[in-house]
């Protein structure tokens, strides 16, 4: 239909693996190309025992320093599939993000697949 958005959907993870309190950094995702209405979430899929945390961060610079920029996408995540909505009005306007896993120090493993949805 004429006026609306398309979504893009990236792959950020397949299956990677967190031991205890691992974490894990996504690429830099490039935002600044993208049509966006300020629709953001996150599909993922977690396997193992563990819990997971789903957050993102986001840089001026592809290569800087990334920051904690706001709330967590998801915490105390059990094994399971889910599309978890940013919360409203997140995230700050930032041309580069990145999204980081963490497994939240149980003593089990996980396994997660990400992907980021952006219309």
């Amino acid at each position: 239909m004429k006026g609306q958005r398309p979504i893009t959907t990236i792959k950020l993870f397949s299956a990677k693996a967190l031991a205890k309190s691992g974490t894990a950094d996504s690429e830099p995702v490039d935002l600044r190309e993208m049509a966006q209405n300020y629709d953001f979430s996150v599909e993922y899929t977690t396997t193992g025992t563990g819990t997971t945390k789903i957050e993102y961060l986001l840089c001026s610079t592809k290569d800087g320093t990334y920051i904690d920029a706001g709330t967590d996408i998801g915490a105390t995540l059990a094994a399971g599939h889910d599309i978890l909505p940013f919360a409203s009005g997140e995230p700050e306007l930032a041309p580069f993000m990145k999204i980081r896993i963490t497994e939240d120090g149980t003593e089990n493993p996980v396994a997660v697949t990400l992907y980021l949805n952006v219309q």
